[in-house]
């Protein structure tokens, strides 16, 4: 009877996975393809846009994950959003089955916002504007470039001009186009962490969420009818 608002809850929890996957992507060199060998030999470093879609997807993968306990209350407890005169509307059974529900509820949501990417989706959009993520490549000639959502790390390295002299070897390699930085995941950390294995733990902990949310659903609501709140 509830699976059509359970179904909204896992679509969320999809749409999380695929911006974490989208992240993953973005971070993949092209295929080395024809248009990609004109284009190095043309001098042109065949940037791949990675840092846009990254951390525009790392965004987005935030706010799916942090929106799930949210829908998890306005379908099954009593939403603070919803107005009183709404809630109020519905008969007594219900609004007791749905305040019991928030009530068991609370402690496994509460233990959910305490994970650390909880607080960076606040830090995001409700203060900075984006999260505390660093990125630091080690460049090709010893250099290590360090960047974030607001400090962009170059797309291209050029070949050190230093000490070519009369070598040839050297002086051809100093007229080659610059060579492409790219990032590992590894490269990448939030709040001092390993990125990509703070953002798995985190989707784990939504479907964690999720799993004992249906359980607390099914012990209060069972097969009992939930009215959709639109105020």
């Amino acid at each position: 009877m509830h699976h059509i608002l359970w179904a909204g809850i896992d679509l969320k929890l999809g749409h999380a996975q695929f911006f974490l996957d989208e992240m993953s992507r973005s971070l993949q060199r092209p295929p080395r393809t024809e248009a990609l060998a004109a284009a190095i030999s043309a001098d042109v470093n065949g940037d791949t846009r990675w840092q846009l879609s990254f951390y525009a997807n790392l965004d987005a993968f935030l706010v799916m994950t942090r929106s799930i306990p949210a829908i998890i209350e306005y379908c099954f407890g009593k939403d603070p959003q919803t107005k009183k005169v709404a809630f109020e509307s519905l008969d007594g059974d219900e609004q007791n089955r749905r305040l019991k529900f928030s009530e068991e509820f609370d402690k496994p949501h509460g233990e959910f916002r305490q994970h650390p990417l909880s607080k960076q989706r606040n830090i995001s959009f409700h203060r900075t504007g984006y999260p505390d993520v660093e990125v630091k490549i080690a460049g090709h000639f010893g250099i290590d470039y360090i960047g974030n959502p607001i400090k962009a790390v170059p797309t291209g390295e050029n070949r050190p001009s230093e000490n070519i002299g009369d070598d040839p070897a050297k002086m051809f390699a100093a007229t080659l186009p610059p060579l492409p930085i790219q990032p590992r995941f590894s490269d990448f950390t939030i709040d001092g962490k390993p990125l990509f294995e703070e953002c798995k733990s985190y989707l784990d902990r939504a479907s964690e969420l999720v799993a004992r949310a249906r359980k607390i659903s099914q012990r209060v609501h069972g097969y009992k009818p939930l009215t959709t709140l639109l105020t």
